[in-house]
């Protein structure tokens, strides 16, 4: 895979459309990746609801795009072709055979991607709402002192690309970023020999804390929680960490779980479909702004969310427990309100309260149970739905339980305290 690609400038010369049998498409992708098996299920999906008849080869790397391309090129087996893979040679070769193709932007080595002849087009990810969603991620955390983007060791196109998203939408929202690139030396993969962990060491010390930083991809993200652990900086309480691509490789190894933006792989499959489709039928490539995807979701794991406090905790459980045990809540309608593990919800307010989540539900209740029947003359039949009960009978053991009494028994016994004393009257 080149840099910039450069086109033949002969008239590219389109194949006479076939009206009969199978599109025959090469679909080169990684298939070792999330976006790589997200981007084939597009392309299915669209073959699916479009009713197109395709016979689909695939190619899983450069080399296999490229033999398997001159093999059904001189065949005269081919009728179009979606790849991750540029290569100015092998486009020649396309183009002067008349057969369109599809690029994918993000995935070229250049600075820029050049603008596709009529023979082909480019789906290109939106990253400036990749940028934006982003930072709305980080910035829903109040409190950080700086914000850093740090790219792939290798001097790629796509990650700086991805950084120069992030650095104009975090100033246009007032935030300085700190970028860090490995080793500083010119560009190409011969001058880069590995990650820079030294210098990425340096740059996370100077890092005003806590910080937020964006990497350029999971394995970068990985590499700074890892440097992070070495120095004695807390993620995520000193460095919150956001990837890109949501590969589970990385994402679900670290400590923490690396939180990261999964890119939308089914829409550029489909929208790379769909533009080849075109191509083959004889009509024009549809414009770059039309073939844009975006991502799907943010993946919240431990990177990013911020360690809470004991009170912060209880009091959100609390605060649940008393507007909603009386509607039946359980102890998992407390643990999912609080977005925490059962395990330290339970944990930290027992700490506090010196009692359990499900106790504090069924006093909650119970207390309730108690005002109705002290202040009103319903019947334990009316009362029990309204403070979460099942049943009345289920009220009434939970009354004997907790009270020591029956509840005819504690009734009796607060009308005559209440003729007693006077103040009541």
């Amino acid at each position: 895979m080149k840099g910039n690609c450069t086109v033949s400038k002969k008239t590219p010369r389109r194949r006479a459309t076939r009206a009969a049998g199978p599109r025959r498409v090469l679909l080169s992708l990684w298939m070792n990746g999330v976006f790589g098996a997200d981007v084939i299920d597009g392309v299915h999906s669209w073959l699916h609801d479009s009713g197109a008849n395709w016979r689909i080869r695939f190619a899983d790397s450069d080399k296999h795009y490229a033999k398997s391309l001159l093999w059904m090129l001189d065949g005269k087996a081919l009728d179009g072709v979606i790849s991750f893979y540029q290569d100015e040679f092998q486009d020649a070769a396309l183009l002067a055979a008349g057969v369109p193709y599809v690029h994918f932007g993000e995935c070229l080595a250049g600075e820029a991607v050049a603008e596709p002849p009529s023979l082909a087009a480019s789906v290109d990810v939106d990253l400036g709402a990749i940028a934006s969603a982003a930072a709305d991620h980080l910035f829903t955390r109040a409190g950080f002192r700086s914000a850093g983007f740090a790219e792939n060791y290798f001097d790629h196109g796509w990650s700086r690309r991805r950084g120069d998203a992030v650095v104009a939408e975090f100033r246009r929202r007032g935030v300085a970023v700190h970028r860090f690139r490995h080793y500083g030396r010119p560009s190409g993969l011969n001058a880069v020999t590995g990650p820079d962990f030294e210098g990425m060491t340096e740059w996370l010390r100077a890092l005003e804390k806590p910080s937020a930083v964006v990497a350029a991809n999971d394995q970068t993200a990985d590499d700074i929680i890892r440097i992070c652990e070495a120095e004695g900086i807390a993620v995520p309480r000193d460095v919150a960490v956001l990837g890109m691509d949501d590969n589970p490789v990385f994402c679900r190894h670290s400590e923490p779980n690396i939180s990261s933006i999964h890119f939308d792989g089914r829409a550029a499959g489909r929208n790379a479909a769909a533009a080849l489709a075109e191509m083959m039928a004889g009509r024009p490539p549809p414009p770059r702004e039309a073939l844009l995807y975006s991502c799907t979701a943010i993946a919240n794991r431990g990177s990013t969310a911020a360690t809470p406090s004991i009170g912060d905790i209880v009091q959100r459980a609390a605060d649940f427990i008393d507007a909603n045990a009386c509607r039946g809540a359980s102890l998992v309608d407390v643990v999912r309100h609080c977005h925490y593990s059962r395990t330290l919800v339970t944990l930290r307010f027992r700490q506090m309260t010196g009692k359990s989540v499900a106790q504090a539900l069924r006093e909650r209740r119970l207390a309730e149970a108690r005002r109705l029947l002290r202040e009103t003359s319903m019947t334990v039949e009316e009362i029990a739905p309204l403070c979460g009960y099942e049943s009345p009978r289920a009220l009434s053991r939970a009354f004997v339980s907790l009270v020591g009494l029956t509840i005819g028994e504690w009734r009796r016994k607060e009308s005559e305290s209440r003729r007693s004393d006077p103040k009541s009257r």
